[in-house]
């Protein structure tokens, strides 16, 4: 898996993808105070909050990488509904 570096955080290439296409699709400023939803360190921004969050999904979950960008949809507009 190739590791992608983004504002301090280190996630895979794939996690960065789904990431940004999160961000750009749900317009998600950087300091929207996700990382009490998402249970991430407060120290970090949203978006590399929700870099961190795919990531976790990606290695806790083991998600399948084709379901990914689906499935961290499903996750987070259950955690915001």
């Amino acid at each position: 898996m190739n590791k992608s570096f983004f504002g301090g955080v280190v996630v895979s290439a794939e996690a960065d993808a789904v990431a940004r296409e999160l961000i750009q699709e749900w317009h998600i400023p950087k300091l929207y105070n996700l990382a009490f939803l998402l249970n991430i360190n407060r120290c970090f921004d949203d978006h590399q909050v929700l870099r961190l969050w795919v990531q976790s999904l990606i290695d806790n979950e083991q998600v399948d990488l084709t379901d990914l960008s689906q499935y961290a949809r499903l996750r987070l507009s259950s955690l915001v509904a």
